[in-house]
């Protein structure tokens, strides 16, 4: 679950649905009710009271085997969110602000220490970095996610990576220089830290009035395609898109 300071406001049982709807996201195969409880420390009571409201809600579903797993009503809410305003306005932002359709063109948000892709306009090339849709990936490795974190301070992007648990930790004295260096720039840039022989750009979304950003779009670009000139052209072009989108962005509040 993404980090947050308004502890104060979280309601506990909501907090630990959360918690096993990430827990059986998880787990394809899906868990048994004494797997759910002992992974998460719940009293078995209370993870049987959960599971099934979330079976009611349609958001688990519990398998002949009396395994839970995720329930469509899951992808029902993915899909709703997709289609809502930020998403929405990407997409036709892309048709107004790109030329062509060559390079893929992402949006995503950070939460944290990771970044969540909400939407693509895929390229046509038949090389390009393959994203979908919810994927998550660390934000120290990717355009989007590093544009996001330049727009905070170094005081919480150590505070966020000294919580963050990640499997792959940064060198956070070599992060933060990274982040200095796409503050001066004003673009991040992903040199083959996602996929080999790619290049990604990203620039962060901010709301007016806001200096940080937690939502940023990204273009891919295969490295051996880019020179001075390609690179000027598409920095221009993930600036305008991220100005388009500026109203719609969501606040770091």
């Amino acid at each position: 679950m993404a980090g947050s300071k308004d502890s104060a406001a979280i309601v506990p049982s909501v907090a630990r649905a959360v918690r096993i709807l990430e827990l059986l996201a998880s787990a394809p195969d899906g868990l048994t009710l004494t797997e759910v409880a002992r992974a998460l420390d719940f009293p078995p009571s209370s993870a049987l009271a959960i599971c099934t409201t979330l079976r009611q809600s349609g958001l688990a579903h519990r398998t002949r085997e009396r395994r839970y797993v995720l329930g469509p009503g899951v992808l029902a809410l993915a899909e709703q969110y997709t289609r809502g305003r930020l998403p929405a306005l990407f997409m036709r932002a892309c048709r107004d602000v790109l030329p062509d359709n060559r390079e893929t063109v992402v949006l995503a948000v950070r939460e944290w220490h990771e970044v969540v892709y909400l939407a693509q306009r895929p390229g046509n090339r038949p090389l390009a970095v393959n994203y979908h849709l919810g994927m998550r990936l660390p934000a120290h490795t990717t355009a989007s996610g590093k544009a996001s974190l330049s727009t905070v301070s170094d005081d919480q992007v150590g505070e966020i990576y000294s919580v963050s648990r990640s499997a792959a930790e940064p060198d956070l004295g070599q992060l933060i220089e990274d982040l200095r260096k796409t503050r001066e720039r004003g673009y991040a840039i992903d040199d083959e830290e996602t996929a080999p022989g790619m290049v990604c750009l990203g620039v962060p979304i901010a709301a007016p009035g806001t200096s940080s950003a937690s939502a940023a779009v990204a273009v891919s670009l295969v490295k051996s395609t880019v020179d001075d000139t390609v690179l000027s052209e598409y920095v221009h072009l993930m600036r305008t898109l991220a100005d388009a989108l500026s109203d719609a962005a969501p606040t770091t509040d």
